[in-house]
């Protein structure tokens, strides 16, 4: 790098610093124990016994390497497991995994927050090379989109497939259609990226442009061309298995390749109900996170600009051809998540640097394109305002989200409501969104499936702990069952609950938030 590069560099590292600092104050909050952790994010807390599992105490190294391989939570891949599980391994020799906010700390910063900044950082370098004002200008803008803010509130795996989606993309361009060196990097790196997440599969377009440039523009020829091809997928598929070493084991495909069928199985149809699939359905969301329809259209047109005209073509083509597959999966195979985008959205988001000219000076706005170029970057300066607003109240909420929080409140008024079996166990079933700590007398059992009667009757709670939500969820007209006959089981156990009259069970308390019912064999302890 030159001396201006390093010094941008040494500028935006520190930037990301700040940035770091900033959201490890909401990163930090609620996180008193792992069932508050489930109220407000699930997603995190039922795989965590899994992660502490890895690292374990051990009696032999053998044991210790079973531990941290098959670590049996195979909805996300072994990169992103092994990579949080040496994240704590600092906090387990200090004694301190038992400590719930300084795991989930560790976990949100450096697996989301670090992990995010670092594919920003090579998205910006990939625009701007840290050479001119737009390196910071387009940082300020990364930082700034919702979907970007949110994703570093959780311990998720998204921060590192961004990363590694703008790794490949590096390789690829660096590669410049001569498929040598750099081509076969990107092929580890989309080994790991689909061990990570699958998502990396997705990467088809872009290497199959890359080699058909390669050959329109005689860097190679047919046969090294094909030869190259089987090397890329030769080379990926080896990282693959390299990067989930759980596939080595008979044992180990069989329980990945049932979770991958049942993980397919609910993102292209829906948890117990049909998700509404397609642009249209999905448009509130990506508004809320991504920005409107001018920023994205704008996004769109400055990529195909660059295709035509920048001397980043190469660039602009892998980007577009990145983010088409990835859009047609996530809007209308899989159900819209907003991190799911991630990938593909921020390399389209990062082609608006062509529209700051390298030199401000140079600008000279009276000619048309140039009125068009600047009226562009007067809508991106609004929308990243309109983000920071928005930014500024997400932060301050995540930070106070356990204030006044309905479920701790929730817990406290069915401790008061159960206050006849104190002193008794008891078997609690409660919907996993609520807030249930360890509690003298009580085991508890929670399920993300859709309640009935057959699971309630099997289990013989004690205890049913009911959010309002779900209820009003699925008696929702408009929902539909997955399974048409389970699902009107579903809903004739939620509707009782509606009308206070579950089978076998009286209720003892409701307010906005939830309802607490009992058994029938204890309804003469409770007084109306």
């Amino acid at each position: 790098m030159a001396a201006t590069q390093k010094r941008n560099f040494l500028l935006l590292l520190a930037l990301s610093i700040l940035v770091l600092i900033i959201f490890s104050l909401p990163n930090s909050r609620a996180s008193a124990n792992i069932q508050m952790v489930q109220v407000f994010e699930p997603d995190e807390a039922v795989p965590m016994p899994y992660l502490l599992q890895m690292i374990a105490p051990a009696d032999t190294v053998e044991q210790a390497l079973r531990h941290f391989v098959f670590y049996e939570y195979y909805y996300y891949g072994f990169p992103h497991f092994a990579y949080s599980a040496i994240l704590l391994l600092p906090l387990k020799w200090l004694g301190k995994l038992n400590d719930t906010p300084a795991v989930m700390l560790m976990l949100r910063q450096g697996s989301s927050v670090l992990l995010m900044l670092a594919g920003i950082l090579l998205l910006v370098y990939l625009q701007d090379r840290f050479k001119t004002y737009r390196s910071f200008a387009l940082f300020i803008l990364f930082i700034s989109i919702p979907a970007v803010v949110h994703n570093n509130f959780w311990w998720h795996p998204d921060g590192m497939v961004v990363l590694l989606a703008a790794l490949i993309l590096f390789f690829l361009q660096r590669d410049d259609l001569r498929l040598g060196k750099n081509f076969l990097i990107a092929a580890v790196l989309c080994g790991i990226l689909t061990a990570a997440k699958t998502i990396g599969a997705y990467f088809f377009l872009a290497v199959g442009l890359a080699l058909l440039l390669s050959l329109i523009t005689r860097r190679s020829s047919l046969r090294r061309a094909a030869g190259m091809a089987l090397a890329f997928l030769l080379v990926m598929g080896v990282s693959y298995i390299m990067a989930n070493p759980f596939l080595l084991s008979p044992w180990g495909r069989t329980a990945y390749i049932n979770i991958f069928h049942k993980q397919t199985d609910l993102l292209f149809n829906g948890y117990g109900i049909v998700y509404e699939k397609g642009l249209i359905a999905s448009w509130p969301v990506v508004r809320q996170n991504y920005g409107g329809a001018i920023f994205l259209l704008i996004a769109t047109a400055t990529t195909l600009w660059g295709i035509w005209r920048s001397d980043k073509k190469l660039l602009f083509a892998l980007i577009l051809a990145w983010f088409l597959p990835v859009s047609i999966l996530v809007f209308y195979i899989t159900h819209f998540k907003f991190q799911y985008w991630l990938p593909a959205a921020l390399p389209l988001i990062s082609t608006v640097a062509v529209l700051m000219p390298e030199k401000l000076k140079d600008f000279r706005p009276f000619r048309w394109e140039k009125i068009l170029q600047l009226g562009a970057l007067l809508l991106v300066f609004i929308q990243m305002v309109l983000f920071y607003q928005t930014d500024v109240q997400n932060i301050l909420a995540r930070y106070h989200r356990a204030d006044d929080e309905p479920s701790i409140q929730f817990y406290d008024q069915a401790l008061a409501a159960l206050e006849p079996l104190q002193g008794q166990t008891i078997k609690v079933y409660y919907d996993a969104r609520m807030y249930v700590p360890e509690t003298a007398g009580w085991s508890t059992v929670s399920t993300y499936d859709l309640l009935e009667y057959g699971y309630i009757s099997e289990n013989n709670f004690d205890v049913l702990l009911l959010m309002e939500q779900r209820i009003r969820d699925y008696l929702n007209p408009n929902a539909v069952g997955i399974d048409v006959d389970t699902f009107k089981r579903n809903q004739q156990f939620y509707r009782d609950a509606d009308l206070e009259s579950v089978n076998g069970y009286h209720l003892v308390y409701r307010d906005t938030f939830g309802l607490v019912f009992v058994r029938d064999d204890y309804a003469g302890l409770f007084t109306k």
